[in-house]
């Protein structure tokens, strides 16, 4: 049996683990190991806490800032 290990379950190390899971044959075995109590922990501060994926809709308005720009 193959065996696939990720380190890191920030926003590569969960694309990564898909990638192979699509990729890999059948019966492989993929770990994904993230030394915080949760993966994608970090994603929850993308957006001001709405984990936006993507620049769909983005407008100045929608952050909290000093600059402006």
């Amino acid at each position: 049996m193959q065996r696939i290990l990720i380190l890191g379950g920030g926003a590569s190390g969960m694309a990564a683990a898909i990638a192979a899971a699509e990729a890999a044959p059948s019966g492989t075995e993929i770990l994904l190991l993230e030394k915080n109590p949760r993966v994608g922990k970090k994603l929850l501060a993308t957006g001001n806490g709405r984990c936006n994926l993507d620049n769909n809709g983005i407008h100045p308005d929608c952050f909290f800032t000093a600059d402006r720009q």
